[in-house]
């Protein structure tokens, strides 16, 4: 049997190290591992990478090499999963960015759109389009505008919220997208789940969320056992 690459090799030592930290800590350089372990740059590189693939660690643009954690996140059609309830009862923090929030149509049409950022312990993990119809907009909007959860301001507006639809994807996103994923010049393929939640009682639509999730953050499972329902 052919040895392993290098690379692999010492990614495999990584790996058996750095399985042991906490997530989100910050491991050793590129340059740290070369000189650690007598190989040179593009091995470390490669090694890095390797575990890049493998989702045991994440690099962050500026600031360095982290070890991963994955929020598992289970889709259920008739249940609104909910973002932070999802992530703070793993034991993770989670937070929200709002970065553009705008009204567009008219009449019939008018809705409510707010660009979210969700991040998992100050890591970002999720890029989300809310959008609101013009009366459940005018209700959640402030709440929703200011990074609260979605699920939670709906309730409070008095609805009861179901999953009517679900799609699942993996997709690459555009430029604007990665970009706000926190990806560099290699985009990976992303979890794009795209949903429309009504009210369970009226059956009147009141949510639609486009969703791009990283997959290095997210174990995404689609549950269907609601169907019959």
């Amino acid at each position: 049997m052919a040895r392993p690459a290098q690379y692999i090799e010492l990614a495999d030592r990584l790996e058996e190290r750095w399985s042991a930290l906490a997530p989100g800590t910050l491991v050793e350089s590129e340059h740290q591992l070369a000189a650690e372990f007598g190989v040179n740059r593009l091995t470390a590189r490669e090694a890095v990478r390797e575990m890049e693939r493998r989702m045991a660690v994440r690099r962050v643009m500026g600031r360095g090499t982290f070890t991963a954690f994955r929020v598992d996140y289970r889709i259920r059609l008739g249940e609104v999963a909910s973002f932070h309830r999802t992530v703070a009862e793993v034991g993770h923090e989670p937070s929200v960015e709002v970065t553009r929030r705008r009204w567009l149509g008219r009449a019939a049409t008018r809705r409510l759109v707010i660009d979210r950022i969700g991040l998992v312990d100050g890591f970002v993990a999720t890029a989300v389009t809310e959008t609101f119809p013009s009366e459940v907009g005018q209700l959640v909007g402030d709440a929703v505008g200011a990074g609260g959860s979605v699920h939670e301001a709906l309730e409070a507006a008095g609805h009861v919220p179901r999953r009517r639809s679900v799609l699942v994807a993996m997709e690459i996103p555009e430029p604007p997208l990665a970009e706000a994923l926190g990806y560099g010049p290699a985009v990976p393929p992303t979890w794009r789940v795209q949903s429309v939640t009504v009210d369970r009682e009226s059956g009147a639509e009141i949510h639609r969320s486009d969703s791009w999730m990283r997959t290095d953050m997210f174990a995404v499972a689609v549950e269907l056992d609601d169907l019959a329902r």
